[in-house]
């Protein structure tokens, strides 16, 4: 069975340099979800909004825009935009859980009104971007916002439309992402779903994905998210690649590098530019043994030079186990 993984977007992290950098020194996905737009317009895309998505300059990893939005007008004005850049895939975000979004009913905030993502649906496909079949749509969901059995009334009208995939992440909006994913109502949903269905949650390893694989039968679409962001070698080490100690910590400095170069040409001022370090080095801690003090070292520092050492310290740390990735992972999920 052939295996495909994407990597999960991840609003101010993942953006375009990060993708880039990922792609060339560590590798390992077969594509990237870009972190969502919104408020983008329903007659023009204002050029801000599509700075992320710029191919230019060498940005050709294989990247899925994706749209936050209740506003057919405003998905197919975004899909138009992007189809002029060489798209031709967009993912629609109904699994964002965060309340700043559902409150608005977006995101995971829209699931329990099948009704209304019906009507947007039938909107969309009349836009001649998506009747024409120029671009592709894809939808990013949960199991449901307050409850998980509010998937199946979303998945049958899903199942109405010719949309490209579904990824399904199995916890509820409400749950943001504490307690356990639910591989079993995921197992359940793929078998009522006429899309290809992939799977996003809770792959924290080897260990994790194996499990995984063997309770989803036929499964072979895989996203990952923040398992990719505490070790950045985790697909690599899913598809079976051994990579030598010293190898994976030479391809960690090239990537901190490339971070770091952006950074520095791209955020104006000393303490932003290593707050958007931080913000990485808060995942990418537990990638090492001990992670606690790892990132604490990397948290007390204000300047360039002081964090340059702390985080080329950080590298050469003895490396995680399986069980102190899970820990990790878990108290980041909390």
């Amino acid at each position: 069975m052939s295996l495909s993984l994407s990597f999960a977007p991840f609003r101010g992290i993942t953006n375009k340099t990060y993708r880039r950098a990922f792609q060339t020194h560590i590798g390992g996905f077969d594509r990237y979800y870009a972190p969502f737009v919104t408020g983008s317009g329903q007659q023009h895309v204002h050029p801000s909004k599509l700075e992320d998505l710029d191919t230019a300059n060498g940005n050709r990893t294989y990247t899925i825009p994706q749209i936050l939005s209740n506003d057919a007008a405003e998905i197919a004005a975004f899909a138009r935009a992007v189809s002029g850049m060489g798209y031709e895939m967009i993912n629609w975000n109904l699994g964002c859980p965060f309340r700043r979004i559902t409150h608005k009913n977006r995101g995971s905030g829209l699931l329990p009104y099948p009704d209304a993502i019906r009507r947007i649906l039938e909107q969309l496909f009349r836009h001649e971007i998506f009747a024409s079949r120029k671009m592709s749509l894809s939808v990013k969901t949960r199991t449901g916002y307050f409850d998980a059995g509010e998937i199946y009334a979303v998945i049958d009208i899903l199942n109405l439309f010719p949309l490209k995939e579904i990824i399904l992440h199995p916890r509820t909006g409400l749950q943001l992402y504490s307690g356990e994913a639910d591989p079993g109502r995921y197992a359940d949903v793929k078998s009522r779903c006429r899309h290809k269905l992939i799977y996003n949650g809770d792959i924290i390893n080897t260990t994790s994905f194996r499990f995984l694989q063997g309770t989803i039968e036929g499964q072979s679409h895989w996203m990952i998210g923040r398992g990719a962001l505490i070790n950045p070698f985790l697909a690599n080490e899913i598809r079976g690649v051994a990579i030598p100690a010293d190898e994976k910590r030479e391809r960690l400095h090239a990537f901190h590098r490339s971070l770091w170069e952006h950074a520095k040409n791209a955020i104006p001022g000393e303490q932003r530019q290593t707050g958007w370090m931080k913000a990485i080095w808060h995942y990418m801690s537990g990638l090492f043994s001990d992670s606690v003090k790892v990132f604490a070292a990397i948290k007390r520092t204000h300047t360039e030079a002081d964090f340059l050492v702390a985080a080329n310290d950080a590298i050469g740390q003895p490396f995680a186990s399986d069980r102190e990735l899970e820990e990790h992972f878990r108290k980041l999920t909390r």
